[in-house]
């Protein structure tokens, strides 16, 4: 009796502290950056040692899983208010429908426990990309959580530079190491989070050639970042980093003498420690193509083995296999379970085409929405200008890995970002590709109807 009166109260506790974060999270989307960006500097110290609690029906639940369903329950609610939904939001809603409506089927047909394993996969981007597609887009608010992003890059650095000690000195201070990038001394650190170190480095890339304080502060952070990117030997972190580079240079002709010197120079100390390590740094050359057999064509084949199943039914191809499924398959007579490493593939055979059609239109649809911004250095670490590189990396970077927990911060501020610029209330944008900035101003009772309109929608 008593035990139960002590669940009961654990219970409602519980409740009511779910109550207030969903209060705070529907106010403040720096809180649910935190939450993501905590989620995954957590993730990549304690792999599968994250915290969790066992649920009387054998369900464990993880404490990413928990701020998760917050983060979506906020989006949700907030969506809600909204009296009219844009395209771009009702893609948005249709890629969360879909996988929901996998997990669903996942649950009835397998048991909760694996389909909720398998939802894990797409659960933040999901959940962090429809919450924060409700937010109105703000400098303040970017710049907020641009500096949360490289507060959170910094321990990730410390984790990493624990884990080359260890590694390659032999010193062991009890930090757990990377399950899944043991296959070299120095990829102590996962794919999704070196992505994460990559995405923070560009963050700063605007700054590269001004001369104030914090910009040479932010200079000497973005080289740092860039030369453990580079350390780390993830290859497709690497392409991605060089098309983030690449589109800034390509839309913001100024950044040019000084970036291109800041990479020249991080690569060269990097080759410098390659040298210094005696050729420890990996089991294959760093000159060995990210594209041989023994990455891309295994990787194809698993996926062809995979999207073969989905033939069986044309129902399928159109809503996808119900979490839980799994992805085993035989790659070169070797059984594979991992993830497929695509999220394109992964979203097809869980969502189905209706789900793949929604993610292409928030990442490749939303790059060409925003491909006209002008990229203005020194106007903020998540300015305006910078999401179409942020946006190129994603849509690359989903090829061949899975997104990290916070992408879905990207994907969802460029949503709201893309709105607000075709309904002209971005400053400082032009409302149609071609136009001056502001160069139509709405008559003062349009505005005020316009912003009543906004408040109405939580914008």
């Amino acid at each position: 009796m008593i035990q139960h009166l002590l669940l009961g109260l654990l219970l409602v506790a519980v409740a009511a502290v779910s109550v207030l974060l969903l209060e705070a999270l529907m106010r403040r989307p720096e809180l649910g950056a935190a939450f993501l960006l905590g989620a995954t500097l957590l993730s990549a110290t304690l792999d599968n040692d994250v915290p969790a609690v066992t649920l009387p029906s054998g369900i464990r639940v993880q404490v990413h899983d928990a701020a998760f369903a917050l983060l979506l329950a906020a989006g949700i609610l907030r969506m809600l208010r909204m009296q009219r939904l844009t395209s771009l939001h009702r893609w948005v809603l249709l890629l969360c429908v879909m996988m929901l409506l996998s997990l669903v089927r996942g649950a009835v047909k397998f048991g909760a426990q694996p389909a909720i394993g398998e939802f894990r996969l797409f659960f933040a981007f999901v959940a962090g990309t429809l919450y924060f597609a409700t937010f109105r887009p703000s400098p303040r608010l970017n710049e907020r959580i641009a500096k949360l992003w490289l507060a959170a890059s910094v321990p990730m650095m410390v984790l990493v530079a624990l884990r080359w000690l260890d590694t390659l000195g032999g010193i062991d201070l009890g930090v757990p190491k990377e399950q899944f990038g043991a296959d070299a001394a120095v990829k102590v650190l996962d794919g999704p989070y070196t992505f994460f170190l990559a995405t923070a480095a560009l963050l700063t890339v605007p700054y590269w050639q001004l001369r104030d304080h914090q910009a040479r502060r932010l200079t000497m952070l973005g080289a740092l970042l860039l030369v453990f990117v580079v350390l780390l030997d993830r290859r497709t972190v690497w392409l991605t980093m060089i098309i983030g580079i690449a589109v800034l240079l390509v839309r913001g002709r100024q950044l040019r003498r000084r970036t291109v010197a800041i990479v020249t120079g991080a690569v060269l100390i990097t080759v410098a420690a390659y040298v210094a390590l005696g050729g420890s740094a990996g089991e294959e050359p760093v000159a060995t193509s990210a594209l041989g057999t023994g990455t891309l064509d295994w990787r194809i084949q698993g996926w062809s083995e995979l999207l073969s199943g989905l033939s069986n039914s044309p129902v399928q191809w159109l809503i996808g296999e119900p979490f839980g499924t799994g992805f085993t398959r035989e790659v070169q007579g070797t059984q594979v379970l991992g993830d497929p490493h695509n999220f394109y593939i992964a979203t097809v055979l869980r969502a189905g085409l209706v789900g793949l059609v929604a993610l292409i239109a928030i990442t490749v649809g939303l790059l060409w929405v925003l491909r006209r911004i002008p990229a203005q250095a020194g106007s903020g670490l998540l300015a305006p200008g910078i999401f179409p590189a942020l946006l190129a990396m994603q849509a690359v970077w989903f090829l061949t890995w899975e997104p990290g927990m916070e992408q879905g911060i990207i994907a969802g501020l460029a949503v709201g970002l893309a709105v607000a610029r075709r309904r002209g209330a971005a400053p400082g944008l032009p409302s149609r590709p071609g136009s001056p900035p502001d160069a139509v101003p709405l008559p003062r009772p349009r505005v005020a109807a316009l912003d009543q309109v906004r408040r109405q929608e939580g914008w």
